[in-house]
């Protein structure tokens, strides 16, 4: 089920970008074919770390602490980067 989702994701952020595409190809001065671009994106960026989400939810559902305290470790690396890049 989870990766059906992702897979919607991935179909969902490539409608988004071809949409912002055509907009801004077809109408130049729309500023809706930036925030359609921006949002397939954003989509797109942010499926990886649902993954990582989903599996830690998952390893500590099943008790497996050294596989969620790795993917816990990976979300840490991930939000330092998103943090830093924020500060640029």
């Amino acid at each position: 089920m989870i990766e059906r989702l992702f897979v919607w994701n991935g179909h969902l952020s490539t409608l988004l970008m071809i949409a912002g595409l055509v907009t801004s190809w077809w109408w130049p001065a729309q500023p809706a074919a930036a925030t359609l671009l921006y949002a397939g994106l954003l989509l797109l960026m942010v499926t990886p770390v649902t993954r990582v989400v989903a599996a830690c939810t998952r390893y500590v559902a099943e008790g497996d602490r050294l596989s969620a305290s790795l993917t816990a470790a990976i979300l840490v690396v991930i939000a330092i980067s998103v943090w830093v890049a924020a500060g640029k």
